[in-house]
């Protein structure tokens, strides 16, 4: 659980400072090219108070965010001791989704225009991602969830179908 509670607190930390580097030094419309990487990559300040990829939900969007954000949380923390006896992994992983939820609803409750984005990626002719280090995060937490997943369908198939055998405490 130690690894867990770190994972998490510093992905929220790191999310929630970087959006307020980002909101300071480039302000509420800015922006700043990053040659280095190209012109596919700059960074923008972008306010989405939609939900995930700037998806609408209607009027009740801010509350479906916040509850499912809420249910993330106490799922993560629930399955968190659990998981990890069959997949070391398992912390890492849910502390990645933990805090990435956790950075983007503290930001969520606290800005009424919506969660910053700021990390711009051209993905078309004028078309663009913008996301910022809690996207990142879960994203990572995701990938490592589809191995956890593929851990725990290893190990039903080891055992003959049975489920494997956790332990909640």
């Amino acid at each position: 659980m130690a690894a867990f509670a770190i994972c998490a607190t510093t992905v929220a930390v790191v999310d929630l400072t970087s959006k307020q580097l980002a909101a300071a030094r480039l302000g509420p419309n800015g922006t700043l090219r990053l040659a280095v990487l190209g012109d596919g990559v700059r960074l923008a300040v972008v306010l989405n108070n939609q939900s995930a990829f700037g998806v609408s939900l209607g009027r009740y969007t801010w509350h479906i965010n916040l509850a499912l954000t809420l249910l993330a949380l106490v799922l993560t923390i629930m399955l968190c001791r659990a998981l990890s006896t069959l997949d070391s992994w398992a912390p890492i992983m849910l502390g990645l989704i933990a805090g990435a939820a956790t950075g983007n609803l503290a930001s969520l409750i606290t800005s009424p225009h919506g969660v910053l984005d700021f990390i711009a990626i051209t993905t078309g002719p004028a078309r663009e991602l913008v996301f910022n280090f809690a996207d990142v995060a879960a994203a990572f937490g995701l990938i490592l969830l589809v191995r956890t997943a593929w851990t725990v369908a290893r190990e039903i198939a080891v055992s003959g179908g049975r489920a494997p055998v956790v332990s909640s405490r």
